[in-house]
């Protein structure tokens, strides 16, 4: 079976500790599939403060949009969340 599937995608966990089993699971998968923390915020429907991930291709070039066009898909709740991973976000980025 095949499933096509645009990446990033953005995801959140109520425990930082979730997300080894994701890149566990991910790359199970495929091997270059990624999994990297990058923000804490709420979802736009409210709740408590989750952490946010980001599944990527190894050697994808990411950019700033990408990184804000998954969260917003994935309910990131801009106003009350921080970016994390700005190391990430320079090393895979591309001019936007």
């Amino acid at each position: 079976m095949h499933a096509e599937v645009k990446l990033p995608k953005a995801f959140s966990v109520q425990n930082e500790d979730e997300f080894f089993p994701f890149q566990h699971l991910l790359a199970r998968m495929n091997p270059k599939l990624m999994v990297v923390d990058v923000a804490t915020g709420m979802h736009k429907s409210g709740g408590r403060t989750v952490f946010w991930g980001l599944a990527y291709l190894d050697g994808q070039p990411i950019s700033k949009q990408d990184v804000h066009d998954a969260l917003t898909e994935a309910g990131f709740d801009f106003s009350r969340g921080t970016l994390l991973q700005l190391n990430f976000l320079a090393e895979h980025a591309v001019a936007s």
